[in-house]
This record gives structure tokens, C-alpha cells and sequence, in this order.
């Protein structure tokens, strides 16, 4: 029963693979439609394969921003329901939510396929622009945002061919981005971050790890140092004295002197006497009878 389990469970995994590498086909010649359809079957039938889900999600992204659906059509992009209310919460939830679901892990399979990698990119551009957009729209008043169909009071393009192209980089950003470093207190890592308009107003997503970063952005701590030895103030290290019971060195910081130190391996009491950063002695303290 087992085994029958398992190799239903191969072959699921076998035709999603075949199903999202038809989906990248598709995408390359053009059918971001069916690329997507493929993709969404290939998640279906195997969601845990490497790679399905931003997969998945980049060619919804292509498919919702296509030119033949109406124009500047950011609701479909950002995935939220004509007749919803647009806020700049709501905007930032969904736009939160695609980000972290296109960049879900640094270690992602698709990191590894130049197609798929591209289809990312690609849909993280369009997703900006319609964060961008719709951000515009709520900012002129939500009742001038879209018409009744959803799609954005702007003068429509000419219909487009079938063939779908991803726009040229110099079309995917509405303004320029300043390069700075930012620092996530969740895995306590620098990185190089992008910054526009868009990120001050919704965040972004750490590039070493998923937590969403929000401005105010934050400067790596400066470590903590010890204060320099001067006049009045005696030199603290770390004591060089094991413990006599157990032979742990303690952790404690000590300055020359006596302590009574407790170790935390044996939990057993010592007095030391501490002459310097290099010569102490530790005798194990006597209980009283």
C-alpha cells in the first residue's frame, strides 16, 4: 500500500516537472497564457516541487498584465477583486504578499533556470508598476481609479499582437532607485537594497531572508565594546581560570581581584583570585557545617 503510495506520488512530481518545463516553453515563445495555465497544473499536482510556486505566481503576473486585457490593469496584477476597496493597506498586503511569494527563498530552484529567473524579474517589474499605479489612483481619490470593467482611466493601446513580450527595462520603473544598505534585524545580515518612491511608501522583502522590511530602514548595531582601561577604572577580561570540580574555564568577566564565581557547567561555587589577564587560581568553596 505504501509503495503504490509513493510511486503515485512519483509520478505526480514527474508530470509537474514536464508540466512546468512546458510552461516555461510557452512563456519563451510567447503564450504567457498557457505558460500560465501549464504552471498553475504543475502546482496543482506537485505543490512542494522546487520552484512552482514563484513560478506560478510570475506567469499570473505576465498573464493578468498582458496588453491585450485592457490596458494599465493593476487591480488583475496585484490580484484583488473589482468592486474591493482600494486603500493603501490593502495595496500593501497584496503587494507583500506577491513579493514574498516571486522572491520566496534566495535558494529557490529557479535561481538556477535562466527562463524562470527571467520570468521572475520580469514579473517583479510589473508588479512594482502597478503597486506604483494603483498607489497614483488612490492618491487622486478612489472614485476616479478604474472604470466599471476594472481597468484604469487611461487611453487604451491599440490591440496587441498574440505574441506577448516582457516590457524593456526602461519601461519598468516609473522613477530611479537609490542603492543603499540595509540591515535586517530577523537574520541580522547587511544587503544592498534598491530604494524608490515604491519602498518608502510599502517596504520590501530582506534579500537574504522572507521577513518584510519597512522604512524607517534600519543601520547594523554597532558592536558593544569594553571600556578602555584608564585611571580609576581597572582592565576587565574574561577570567583564565577553569573550575577546579569540572575543569570548564568560566565565562565571567573578572578584573584582578577576588570573586566568588559559580560554574555554569557543574554549578559549583569557587573562590578566585585573579592576578591577572593570564594567572588565576580557583579553589572550590567550602560549605559550612
Amino acid at each position: 500500500m505504501a509503495m503504490a503510495s509513493n510511486n503515485d506520488e512519483n509520478e505526480r512530481r514527474e508530470q509537474a516537472e514536464k508540466a512546468l518545463q512546458r510552461a516555461e516553453e510557452l512563456f519563451a515563445a510567447g503564450n504567457v497564457r498557457s505558460a500560465h495555465l501549464q504552471a498553475g497544473r504543475a502546482k496543482r499536482l506537485c505543490p512542494s516541487l522546487p520552484g512552482v510556486a514563484s513560478a506560478a505566481a510570475a506567469y499570473e503576473v505576465h498573464a493578468a498584465a498582458r496588453p491585450g486585457k485592457g490596458g494599465n490593469n493593476w487591480r488583475a496584477v496585484l490580484g484583488m477583486r473589482y468592486g474591493d476597496a482600494a486603500t493603501l493597506d490593502t495595496i500593501k498586503d497584496q503587494f507583500q504578499r506577491l513579493s514574498l511569494l516571486l522572491l520566496h527563498h534566495p535558494d529557490d530552484d529557479n535561481n538556477n533556470n535562466a527562463g524562470r529567473r527571467a520570468a521572475v524579474e520580469g514579473a517583479v517589474a510589473l508588479l512594482r508598476r502597478a503597486c506604483e499605479d494603483a498607489l497614483s489612483a488612490v492618491a487622486a481619490g478612489s472614485s476616479m481609479e478604474d472604470d466599471d470593467d476594472g481597468t484604469s482611466r487611461r487611453p487604451h493601446a491599440a490591440a496587441a499582437p498574440h505574441n506577448y513580450k516582457m516590457p524593456p527595462p526602461a519601461m519598468q520603473l516609473h522613477v530611479p532607485r537609490e542603492a543603499i544598505v540595509i540591515y535586517c534585524p530577523s537574520c541580522k545580515s547587511e544587503f544592498a537594497g534598491k530604494v524608490g518612491r515604491l519602498e518608502q511608501q510599502v517596504g520590501m522583502k530582506c534579500a537574504r531572508c522572507t521577513e518584510w522590511l519597512s522604512p524607517p530602514w534600519q543601520k547594523k548595531p554597532q558592536a558593544k565594546k569594553e571600556p578602555p582601561a584608564g585611571p580609576g577604572r581597572p582592565a576587565v577580561f574574561q577570567c583564565p581560570a577553569k573550575c577546579p570540580e569540572c575543569g570548564e574555564q568560566y565565562a565571567s568577566m573578572v578584573c584582578v581581584g577576588q570573586w566568588c564565581l559559580r560554574c555554569k557547567a557543574c554549578t559549583k561555587a569557587a573562590m578566585v583570585d585573579v592576578q591577572g589577564p593570564d594567572q588565576a587560581t580557583a579553589t572550590i568553596k567550602k560549605s559550612r557545617t
